[in-house]
């Protein structure tokens, strides 16, 4: 019955990576669009691996029933002492009569609250325990950013990533963004120093576990919820001295609206 057991445990596991890209983009909580293709493949595969295991177990299972005179035969044979001790220890015939452990269905559990509860994706827990992205130290090779704001027209309201707004604020020396509206979209995260809040958003290179944090720090409007998603219109506050030497960019926001989740919260 264990391998049953681990036959259904690996049927569970590849369905959970059907359902999360199939019918939904649940997936998104924890790998890159790309990867998408992968599970539906990894998916199909380990349902069709778990399947066979059952199928096979059922059907030796079966067998074993149709053997129930040589289990007799071996009964009697290990009352009367036995031809010699092979019989009498269960070596001699062939087959073994012991049976599996139970514990082996708590494989199950673990796969089963995976359907009860998804993990979600990355948030504000995550940015209070992490560091911010540090300053890349230069520029893009092209001199040209990725933002759109140098093609914008002058007044024109740019909307950035976070992560595009904070490396424009880190290495350009030209400081286009003084001055110029821009609108970027995250969710909230409580000022563990107590000073405003921030608006953030995690950029992953690959899945959540290499997510890196992307944040700016807004004090003039009051704190909205936490994981609560924003789209906040507003100016860089221009620091002084080096912009490699800032820590933390400042946001002064001048409008925002609440906005639904969207389906992939990571920023490429």
């Amino acid at each position: 019955m264990n391998r049953i057991a681990q036959g259904l445990t690996l049927v569970l596991l590849g369905a959970a990576a059907l359902t999360s890209t199939i019918p939904t983009d649940m997936y998104l909580n924890w790998v890159k669009p790309g990867f998408g293709p992968f599970l539906v493949a990894a998916g199909a595969v380990t349902v069709a691996l778990g399947a066979v295991v059952v199928v096979a177990e059922i059907r030796g299972g079966n067998r074993g029933e149709d053997d129930g005179e040589d289990h007799a035969f071996c009964a009697a044979e290990a009352a009367d002492g036995g031809a010699d001790g092979d019989h009498a220890s269960g070596g001699g015939h062939g087959h073994d009569h012991s049976r599996a452990p139970r514990v082996a269905w708590l494989l199950l559990v673990p796969v089963v609250a995976v359907f009860v509860v998804a993990p979600p994706a990355l948030g504000s827990y995550t940015v209070e325990r992490s560091e911010p992205a540090s300053a890349p130290g230069e520029g893009p090779p092209s001199g040209r950013f990725d933002d759109g704001l140098d093609d914008a027209e002058p007044g024109e309201v740019v909307a950035m990533d976070i992560r595009q707004f904070v490396m424009r604020a880190w290495v350009d020396e030209e400081r286009a963004l003084s001055g110029r509206e821009v609108e970027l979209t995250g969710f909230a995260v409580p000022n563990p120093e107590g000073e405003g809040w921030y608006l953030a958003r995690l950029q992953m290179a690959c899945c959540a576990a290499d997510a890196i944090v992307n944040r700016v720090l807004i004090t003039n409007v009051p704190e909205p919820e936490a994981d609560s998603w924003w789209t906040v219109r507003g100016t860089w506050v221009e620091p002084e001295g080096e912009l490699v030497d800032v820590s933390e960019h400042r946001f002064e926001a001048l409008e925002r609206s609440e906005v639904a989740n969207p389906p992939d919260p990571y920023e490429a």
